[in-house]
């Protein structure tokens, strides 16, 4: 009886299901003012205001809705945005490319060392790496590469400037983690303000292709901020200052200067800096809670 009866709220619940998940998909592809709010409200639990922004996300929306993003595609472009760190001048803390491919049929595995990492241009969570290349299945990665570059992450996050990149594979070096308070690379986040950094978020211990880390907010000076995180996080417990803390924060500040907020993200290995991205539209589960939220947003004028 019970099998019987879990049978048949599956056969219910089912259509519910497919059907609220056509309807975010068309939020998303058609509506994205829609999706944002719709998502905001999901992830944080509160109504997002667009057309009268106090907080981060509600300025930082504005500006995506509102203000000029003539930019946003190309720095965000995993590939591209290597021309805007050259053209600033720090094309000395680029990672090793050693190839890019608009079709999976293009890569060739033979010319790849041992080790190196593989992701698309256009989205996150989309990474593999290659430890020992002897021991990798070829067909399930091309198979989860494909369907990568198919995807168009932009219309499915409702962030449409994600969807003008054209979509490619990056083959890049394998940076070995050399800091041994973490079993990941330390992911140093800057918070850049009209050219200014204002905030370092940083993510430790990540689990690959995931959201799953520790986290923790300092200052530039390197205060710790706990009281600015939302309880809800893992949190990091060692205090470690990068090395090359001042040389970072020089280059987010250049990196950074042209727009109104931008997170420019940096991993230091060897006590030299390693450029990762640049995100204009940060995600809600950054670490902080909705206090420094508020906080933030103060800071961008709009």
């Amino acid at each position: 009886m019970t099998i019987n009866n879990n049978k048949a709220f599956r056969v219910l619940i089912y259509p519910l299901v497919w059907m609220k998940r056509l309807i975010t998909r068309n939020l998303s592809r058609y509506y994205p003012k829609s999706f944002t709010k719709y998502a905001y409200k999901k992830y944080i639990g509160d109504k997002l205001d667009i057309d009268n922004p106090k907080n981060l996300y509600e300025k930082i929306n504005f500006i995506r809705f509102y203000g000029d993003t003539a930019l946003w595609s190309d720095l965000t472009d995993k590939y591209k945005v290597r021309d805007y760190v050259s053209k600033c001048g720090y094309a000395n803390i680029l990672n090793e490319l050693y190839g890019h491919y608009y079709k999976v049929s293009d890569i060739d595995f033979s010319e790849l060392p041992e080790k190196f990492v593989l992701k698309t241009n256009n989205a996150c969570e989309t990474n593999l790496v290659v430890k020992d290349k002897n021991t990798i299945n070829y067909d399930e990665i091309r198979k989860k590469l494909d369907k990568w570059l198919k995807d168009d992450y932009g219309r499915r996050s409702g962030q449409p400037h994600y969807s003008k990149i054209e979509p490619c594979i990056i083959a890049e070096r394998y940076i070995e983690n050399d800091n041994m308070s973490s079993t990941s690379l330390i992911d140093y986040k800057f918070y850049c303000f009209h050219g200014k950094v204002h905030y370092i978020f940083v993510y430790s211990d990540r689990i690959l292709n995931t959201h799953k880390v520790k986290k923790m907010i300092y200052t530039r000076e390197w205060e710790k901020l706990i009281h600015k995180m939302d309880p809800i996080h893992d949190f990091i417990e060692y205090e470690v200052r990068p090395e090359s803390l001042q040389y970072m924060i020089e280059i987010a500040e250049k990196l950074s200067e042209p727009f109104q907020f931008v997170r420019v993200d940096l991993y230091e290995v060897g006590a030299k800096p390693i450029f990762g991205e640049m995100t204009f539209t940060p995600g809600y589960d950054s670490g902080a809670n909705k206090s420094f939220f508020l906080e933030m947003g103060s800071l961008i004028n709009i």
